[in-house]
């Protein structure tokens, strides 16, 4: 079982009113011509919006039971057409299209653990994208005051989910490996019957420059660098870090 198998039915009850992300990834999707990969695509949260500007989405996730939520998300909608999944390892697919825009929002991109990952990840976007295709993800900044800790807890409220009549509460309890930049995090999901459901997953983090580097490393050029969706200068206090690159054209 892939790690969001477990997340998959209270993720939409987490995240479904994240939206800070969706104008900057919906502007590359409407500025691009031809159809958009997406990377770690959940349940469908950005991918959908982006059909429905009438492009051709493909979205690839490891996970079985967060495609079928997306595929009932979109279950009769004017995007049903426009979407088609698959599911794979952002690290290891093979496809026979090339895209214009790939895009891996919400940091799904640090739970590639090793440098292997990185580059393996890395490499097989590449050779998805046209000449001059983009990518462009985005990644949480690590703050010191935050990985200065080895352990910490942390609760989300129902008023603070999608559905706040839901009547789950979240403890959230992360123990961070400072020698690996990995951080573990493991969140028990309780429901009003006492009932409680833990799922755990990793990110390894990443710094501003070791990003770049990987993007150099892999032969992508004109790497940009933002310090939020907003694309305001990088600032190492926001929290985030929104990058763009470009395969090289022939």
């Amino acid at each position: 079982m892939q790690i969001y198998d477990c997340f998959a039915p209270f993720y939409d009850l987490e995240y479904g009113h994240k939206d800070d992300d969706i104008d900057f990834y919906l502007d590359l999707a409407e500025k691009v011509k031809g159809p958009v990969l997406e990377l770690g695509y959940g349940t469908g949260r950005i991918g959908q919006l982006v059909a429905g500007l009438g492009k051709d989405v493909l979205g690839i996730d490891n996970s079985v039971e967060m495609l079928k939520i997306a595929r009932q998300n979109i279950s009769g909608t004017k995007e049903e057409g426009k979407i088609r999944f698959y599911c794979g390892d952002m690290r290891y697919f093979a496809l026979k299209q090339k895209f214009s825009l790939i895009i891996i929002p919400f940091r799904s991109f640090l739970h590639n653990l090793t440098l292997s990952d990185q580059s393996a990840a890395l490499n097989s976007i590449k050779k998805h994208l046209i000449p001059g295709g983009i990518l462009a993800l985005d990644i949480f900044v690590p703050i010191y005051s935050v990985i200065s800790r080895l352990e910490w807890d942390d609760e989300i409220t129902p008023d603070e989910l999608a559905e706040s009549d839901c009547q789950i509460s979240i403890k959230v309890h992360v123990t961070h490996e400072p020698e690996n930049q990995i951080l573990n995090i493991s969140n028990t999901y309780i429901g009003q019957n006492g009932s409680k459901t833990v799922c755990t997953m990793r990110y390894r983090y990443i710094f501003r420059y070791e990003m770049e580097a990987l993007l150099q490393a892999a032969g992508f050029q004109d790497i940009q660098v933002w310090g939020g969706f907003d694309r305001q200068p990088y600032n190492f206090s926001s929290g985030i870090a929104v990058f763009t690159a470009k395969n090289e054209k022939n």
